[in-house]
């Protein structure tokens, strides 16, 4: 079985020209020289200071390298990046022409079938200028979730959806989903506020220790060498209430120890991420309105 749902929190950008590997290879954590067997690879664009700007999935096709993050973000790192093309033969674009959204499928096999029709949908369809490409991206994200970024009349033609007539439940269902594995966002709020360690980036293999040199480098690899690492991305929940603001402190006997990166609410409360403190993990944290945030654990150790 496949069903299908909108993201329309979620863009793309397009990075294309003979430089493309070489100049992404120097702004962000992981090695995008491995790109090139067709896997999908978490990583991250940090400031001079190590922060994490934004969290995002390469996939690269014969035609470019697309990058998956948050749509509020696509306008600071694309122009970010702009900034270090200097002679570069590199064009960055956001990729307005494709729109994302996620196939959720019961196995390989149909996640197969489903990626040859939209290849066959967007076929039939004309170049659109904007970005010079009507092509599919399919981001490989978690088992049993594939991501799409598809012209909006290739998702129409295969599901029905319209980007008109969004349900903003999937998306909470989608961010539900990542809480619950462990994947982190970052949004614009979020943005330059921690390092990748603390956003258990390295833990999903999403930096590279032994590629060189990028922006952030110094600090990153510091952090490793000397096992500084005091807070790491943990999972909690809410059982009821609304979800609290990001960056909201979680507090322990009346101390911070803990901020909220990520919420979503669902039917029986709302899941979150928080950045905390090893010493504070398993333990039962407290937002400022008086609620307790439960620890839950994640498929993978910190």
């Amino acid at each position: 079985s496949v069903r299908a749902m909108l993201l329309p929190g979620f863009g793309v950008l397009r990075i294309s020209g003979q430089d493309a590997v070489s100049f992404l290879q120097g702004q962000f954590t992981n090695d995008l020289r491995l790109l090139t067997d067709g896997r999908t690879q978490v990583a991250a664009c940090c400031t001079n200071q190590g922060r994490v700007i934004a969290i995002v999935r390469f996939r690269q096709t014969d035609e470019a390298i697309y990058a998956l993050l948050p749509a509020d973000l696509l306008g600071k790192l694309a122009t970010h990046l702009r900034k270090f093309v200097l002679r570069a033969k590199v064009e960055l674009l956001q990729a307005a022409d494709l729109q994302v959204g996620a196939i959720l499928t019961g196995d390989a096999a149909a996640a197969a079938i489903a990626q040859d029709a939209f290849d066959t949908a967007a076929q039939t369809m004309s170049p659109v200028p904007l970005a010079g490409s009507t092509e599919v991206v399919t981001f490989h994200y978690a088992p049993g979730r594939e991501v799409v970024a598809a012209p909006p009349a290739a998702w129409r033609s295969i599901s029905g959806l319209s980007f008109n007539r969004t349900d903003p439940r999937a998306e909470a269902q989608w961010l539900a989903s990542d809480i619950a594995a462990g994947l982190p966002h970052v949004f614009a709020s979020t943005s330059e506020q921690f390092t990748p360690q603390m956003l258990n980036v390295d833990l999903l293999g999403g930096v590279s220790f032994t590629k060189g040199c990028y922006t952030g480098q110094e600090i990153v690899a510091r952090t490793h060498h000397l096992g500084r690492v005091k807070r790491r991305t943990m999972r909690f929940h809410l059982d009821a209430g609304p979800a609290p603001a990001l960056l909201s402190h979680l507090t322990l006997e009346g101390t911070k120890v803990a901020d909220v990166l990520m919420t979503a609410a669902t039917d029986d409360g709302v899941e979150l991420l928080a950045v905390t403190n090893l010493d504070a993990a398993e333990k039962t944290l407290w937002l400022e309105d008086g609620r307790g945030a439960a620890p839950r654990p994640l498929p993978y150790g910190l």
